[in-house]
This record gives structure tokens, sequence and C-alpha cells, in this order.
């Protein structure tokens, strides 16, 4: 049986965010190469100035020291990861997470800490699938599409194909994880630095899909 996750864990999630550097470098490739992350450090977190939320952030960094870190057809961008507050009012505070580029939108992927659930031994950041539209729905990925819900449906089934995770069922509702953490190793600050890099991972890959997907014709 699964359970949401409370405020406390939903924090320690967020300090790892805010606290934690890289442990090693990040090389990603979807879709064949067409969409690519090469990333070897990340900047400080610090006080974002994107939304007029109460969020923090902070942005990959190429081997330069620079924030090109994001390739498609043969052009480099910046991408940046948001936390905190957002623009609806959640189970818990101030638990939202973003990630975008400059290539192509400020929030490309979302994920909301409140729907993270867990069972005895872990903790599962989800997203719903089952949902079309509207909040915590993979908006982006669906773009263009109107109310088509066969096309929408294929693409949805594109990106679950590639993502290549666990489904989990959830109060009546389909979710796929993007992380997933052991509870034991939430709190141990020797574990930190393996949990970020693992949800940051996640998360960078199942932006560039979102937007690589979501410019497919389906």
């Amino acid at each position: 049986m699964y359970e949401l996750i409370t405020q406390n864990e939903a924090n320690r999630i967020k300090q790892i965010l805010n606290e934690t550097g890289l442990k090693e470098d990040i090389n990603i490739e979807v879709l064949n190469g067409k969409y690519k992350i090469n990333a070897f450090n990340i900047t400080e977190s610090y006080k974002s100035e994107h939304y007029g939320y109460n969020m923090n952030e902070f942005y990959l960094m190429d081997n330069h020291n620079k924030y090109n870190v994001l390739e498609y057809k043969n052009k480099l961008y910046e991408v940046f990861v948001k936390f905190g507050a957002w623009g609806y009012k959640t189970r818990l505070n101030n638990t939202h997470i973003t990630v975008g580029s400059s290539k192509s939108h400020d929030y490309s992927f979302q994920l909301e800490l409140s729907q993270a659930i867990k069972d005895k031994e872990n903790l599962y950041i989800v997203k719903n699938i089952s949902n079309l539209a509207g909040n915590g729905a993979l908006v982006r990925l669906y773009r263009g599409l109107g109310k088509d819900r066969a096309k929408k449906e294929k693409r949805r089934e594109r990106f679950v194909e590639e993502f290549n995770s666990e489904i989990l069922k959830y109060e009546g509702k389909e979710w796929i994880v993007i992380s997933k953490i052991s509870l034991k190793d939430l709190f141990d600050d020797n574990k930190g630095k393996g949990i970020f890099y693992d949800l940051l991972i996640s998360i960078l890959k199942a932006m560039l899909l979102v937007e690589g997907i979501g410019e497919m014709e389906v």
C-alpha cells in the first residue's frame, strides 16, 4: 500500500537539491541523439528571479564554466532547475520542481513533491500520466494537439516507452516513477550526492523527452 509523503520528507528532498553538488559528469542523449545534455558542474543555488514565486534555482555548467550544456541541431542552450512555491495551492508547502531551457520553455517539465508517494521501503517521485490536461499533466508533451485524445495517447505511450520506468497505480490513476529513493537513505548525508545525481538525471531526461516527443507528428 502506498501513502503520500510528509512535509519533512519533501523538505529533505529540497535540501538535497539546494545544497548538493554533482558526484560525476552528466551525459544524456535521447531520441537517437537528437537532444544531448553534457554538464560538468552546477552553479550554487540562489533565489530565482524568473516567475515572481518563492523559488530557488541553479544552472548546469559546461567544461568552460559557462552554461551551454544542451545541444540540439548543432546549437547550444542553457538548462536550469527551480524548486519552491508555485502558482497554485498544493497539499504541501513550497514543493514544486521545474526544469527548463533557453531553447524551449522555462518550465518544460514539472514535478510536485506533494504528489510523491511511499511504501515501507521507498519514496517515489511520480508524474501523473492518466490526465491528458490540467494541473499535474504532461502539458508540454501534448502541445499543438488540442482535444485530439488519440494523438495525445500516442505521445504519452512514446514518452512511457522512452523513459522506461515503473508505472504505479494510486488513487485510481497511473503514475510514472521519475525517481525512486530508499527511505533509509533519504536522511543519510553520505547518500545525498547519489540521490541528487539520480534525481537530476531523471528530470533532465524527462524534460528532453517531453520537448522532443512534443515536437513530433503523430
